[in-house]
């Protein structure tokens, strides 16, 4: 009997560091990433807003105006990013505003704090319960977002994906903003469920991209959107209304059937 004590308590003990991990603060997250040391977490639940637009790297990219210039800030963050099975209860800010903050008051131009991403990021089977906003944001490298649960908006909108983009399978419960985002290399939103208003007008994919059994609850807006050869929609569902007003596919006018 004592042995088993002594080998369940050993248990316990080993278990420990595992279940403190199971919640994490997002400024450790954020201490970390100062520190350079790479982001790698699974099946851990992240309380707190996690801001990526106030690193110890922030700099000063452009002075206000009194004409309404934006006063803009730029976070770099120059680790690999990876998150699989988590839950961020807070938001994902990756931008956000003064404006947004409720600060701007007397001021005529507006302050703005962006993050950039210089390695990969992958966020896999994770769940956002607040907003996740990556707008204006520059990926360096592959950015993979697949069988993600967006509960909130997801505003992707003048995003620069410079590597492959992966969307598989997430679904997107609010808004999704992908309005003026430019896609360099291969994009994939096969099976994604857009139970909103999905908008992707003026986007520009330069690579292939396959929408093959998405699902489009609400309105679904590609308008002068542009298409490359070998783009697929096959088996995909509108059940919204769709715009595909001067959406282009090789050049030509496209407008799937529905």
């Amino acid at each position: 009997m004592k042995t088993f004590v002594t080998s369940l308590l050993l248990a316990v003990v080993a278990m420990a560091p595992t279940l403190a991990q199971s919640t994490i603060d997002a400024k450790d997250i954020i201490a970390k990433i100062n520190r350079k040391e790479a982001v790698s977490y699974q099946n851990v639940t992240v309380t707190g807003d996690l801001d990526l637009t106030n690193l110890a790297n922030r700099k000063e990219i452009r002075e206000g105006s009194w004409k309404g210039d934006s006063h803009e800030f730029l976070s770099v963050v120059d680790v690999p990013l990876t998150f699989k099975n988590c839950t961020f209860k807070g938001k994902f800010l990756a931008y956000h505003t003064d404006e947004q903050d409720g600060k701007r008051i007397f001021n005529t131009n507006n302050t703005v704090y962006n993050a950039d991403f210089t390695e990969a990021v992958t966020i896999e089977g994770c769940t956002f319960q607040d907003d996740a906003a990556f707008k204006y944001s520059r990926f360096t490298q592959r950015a993979i977002f697949t069988n993600n649960t967006f509960s909130e908006e997801a505003i992707f909108k003048y995003t620069k994906f410079r590597n492959a983009a992966d969307f598989n399978s997430s679904t997107f419960r609010s808004y999704a903003d992908f309005k003026y985002t430019n896609f360099d290399e291969s994009s994939s939103f096969q099976k994604v469920s857009f139970q909103r208003s999905a908008d992707f007008k003026y986007t520009k994919f330069d690579e292939v991209t396959d929408f093959r059994q998405a699902r489009f609850s609400g309105n679904a807006d590609f308008k002068y959107t542009h298409l490359p050869r070998g783009t697929n929609f096959d088996d995909v569902r509108f059940e919204g209304s769709t715009d595909f007003k001067y959406t282009t596919l090789d050049g030509r006018k496209f407008s799937p059937s529905r």
